[in-house]
């Protein structure tokens, strides 16, 4: 049985400010071994499970956050930027039978800690065929392209509420209480450790088959931007039409382009800081 882990830093336990999130600071570098430990976790509880194989796409930032001498020897792991799947870059190269998303967090534009989908000084609000997306939004709907089924999710008790309303088949594992956009209540690491590990075995063992997603193609992108040099620039794009002075527009058959679009404008923003 196939895993497919996709881990990003925001929901880990023990992380509630934007400082822990860059790379560069004291405090990246601690966040950096809790987000390794939960990803640790994860691994060793989808082994524990069943699994014959897990893949883990780090996927925050600049996508290098993990070190792989501390990642679990028998997962493999992809890093790095571009590319064209981002968050679930792989995969597309084989099947998988499931899907976890580690250190998750809320959408752009809604309660959680640090909520923000892709880019959070870009993308002010993203809507996809009229409805408000986040990043689990946006890659479970990738994985239903590749049939692959959303098993696990991550995160505070923001996202929590999300999944519970709009993919009630999935498990999850709250690891703090969102306070505000920057304070959190959070379990102890070891604490959300042992969810994880318990959570992915089971997970793994279930082995659900129901394809997860709240979307189905084809896909009207709705992008609402922080200023509006960026939906100037986003309008160089072939097909990407102007709805409004920070609003822009685009149809895609596939998420795949969507998700290589987003990838995309948010390098083109990083232009214009």
């Amino acid at each position: 049985m196939k895993i497919f882990i996709s881990a990003d830093i925001e929901g880990i336990a023990g992380v509630m400010r934007p400082e822990q999130c860059s790379p560069g600071t004291a405090e990246y570098q601690l966040a950096r071994g809790l987000m390794e430990q939960e990803v640790n976790a994860a691994i060793d509880g989808a082994f524990a499970g069943g699994a014959s194989e897990v893949v883990v796409a780090d996927s925050h930032a600049q996508m290098t956050n993990l070190r792989a001498e501390n990642i679990d020897p028998r997962a493999r792991l992809v890093q790095g930027k571009p590319r064209g799947l981002s968050m679930v870059e792989g995969l597309e190269q084989q099947h998988y039978d499931g899907m976890m998303f580690v250190g998750y967090h809320s959408a752009a534009g809604e309660r959680g800690v640090l909520a923000h989908t892709i880019n959070g000084r870009a993308f002010y609000r993203m809507k996809i065929n009229g409805l408000v997306m986040g990043e689990t939004d946006i890659y479970a709907a990738a994985g239903a392209e590749q049939g692959t089924p959303l098993w696990l999710v991550s995160g505070d008790d923001c996202l929590k509420s999300w999944i519970g309303e709009y993919y009630p088949s999935v498990d999850y594992v709250c690891v703090k209480r969102a306070i505000s956009q920057t304070c959190a209540e959070s379990m102890s690491p070891q604490a959300a450790r042992d969810a994880l590990r318990a959570t992915a075995a089971d997970a793994v063992r279930q082995a659900r088959s129901k394809v997860t997603s709240r979307l189905s193609g084809p896909y009207q992108l709705e992008l609402m931007v922080s200023k509006p040099v960026l939906a100037d620039l986003f309008c160089l794009v072939p097909g990407v039409e102007r709805i409004d002075a920070v609003t822009v527009g685009y149809q895609a058959e596939k998420m795949a382009t969507i998700i290589s679009l987003l990838s995309a404008f948010s390098y083109l923003a990083s232009t214009q800081n």
